[in-house]
């Protein structure tokens, strides 16, 4: 992430919003949540971008005297339910004679995030999507991985362009928007899906995957 010293945020602070800057007042904690989650979806993955709580709008000091550790933890608290979690970093500034919270957030690689959990349907229960199960729901997004996680633990016909090898009763194990996971009779591997195309095996009424070697 590229640091920020404190005179660049005083210098950002000073600044008009745009894209990377948003001031809050410690009263206006209903848009935190949104505002970080915006930040880590859309600046540039690595690029610090800043929310300054306890300012005015034209980012000027909040007139009264703010509690910035009740400020912190009342962030924190809404903060926990981004998701995936959201890294940021806090730094106290000293404006004259006041003080304020600057909360940098670069832009995630981890990115899509949410402003609360997915959830998923469990039986009779709803229960909150893990970490692999989220990344199936985002993998759906992709029409080739939708199609393929359709086929998950069912066979499928598995045909290798360049050695003319074709594999039958495969089985789809796994697929994300980077690769597929096939277990074969001989053997266990992964694909990414970018040498991936899939087909129709109509003889034996499944989906084929054809495995490019580039």
């Amino acid at each position: 992430m590229i640091q920020l010293s404190s005179e660049e945020l005083l210098l950002r602070l000073r600044n008009f919003e745009d894209n990377f800057v948003e001031r809050k007042t410690s009263s206006d904690a209903k848009d935190w949540l949104k505002t970080i989650v915006a930040f880590a979806n859309s600046t540039p993955v690595g690029y610090p971008a800043v929310l300054f709580i306890g300012v005015k709008n034209d980012g000027t000091p909040e007139e009264k005297t703010v509690n910035l550790d009740s400020v912190q933890q009342s962030f924190n608290e809404k903060v926990k339910d981004a998701y995936p979690p959201i890294y940021r970093l806090t730094k106290i500034l000293n404006v004259g004679g006041k003080q304020l919270l600057a909360v940098i957030v670069p832009g995630s690689e981890q990115r899509p995030h949410f402003a609360g959990q997915a959830f998923i349907r469990k039986g009779s229960e709803t229960v909150g999507a893990s970490d692999e199960q989220f990344a199936n729901l985002i993998a759906s997004r992709n029409s080739k991985a939708y199609e393929i996680l359709k086929w998950k633990g069912k066979e499928i016909t598995v045909k290798f362009m360049d050695m003319a090898q074709r594999y039958r009763q495969s089985t789809v194990v796994d697929c994300n928007q980077f690769y597929c996971t096939i277990q074969s009779p001989n053997s266990l591997f992964s694909v990414p899906l970018g040498r991936v195309d899939i087909g129709f095996d109509n003889p034996e009424k499944c989906l084929m995957i054809e495995v490019r070697s580039s």
